[in-house]
């Protein structure tokens, strides 16, 4: 199985806990989980022509998601939702953490 499949199914993976984790409390660790396989998620799958949507996505993700969680939360079944995206957003931030930092890195070399 080449890298590519396996980081496709490693993203599917952190979708489908963090899913999981709106409603089970998976704790602290659980997140610590999902911030590594998104690190291994970044490394894997964002490749140089996707960074920038990758980044742009990642904030706006984050953005959005602690903009709203307060109104959220407020809705019938936003507890859930509050939970999946908090879960989520720790997921892609380990992500976004590889990828900027391989793009700090391809920058400063090429100047």
């Amino acid at each position: 199985m080449d890298l590519e499949k396996i980081g496709r199914y490693l993203f599917l993976v952190g979708l489908v806990i963090s899913v999981i984790a709106g409603f089970v409390s998976i704790g602290t660790w659980g997140a610590v989980v999902l911030f590594i396989v998104g690190i291994v998620v970044g490394i894997l799958n964002v490749t140089g022509s996707e960074v920038h949507s990758f980044l742009m996505s990642t904030v706006a993700l984050m953005l959005v998601g602690t903009a709203s969680l307060g109104i959220i939360s407020d809705i019938p079944g936003g507890a859930v939702a509050v939970m999946i995206i908090r879960y989520f957003t720790a997921f892609v931030a380990g992500g976004a953490l590889v990828v900027a930092l391989k793009e700090v890195l391809t920058i400063t070399r090429t100047k």
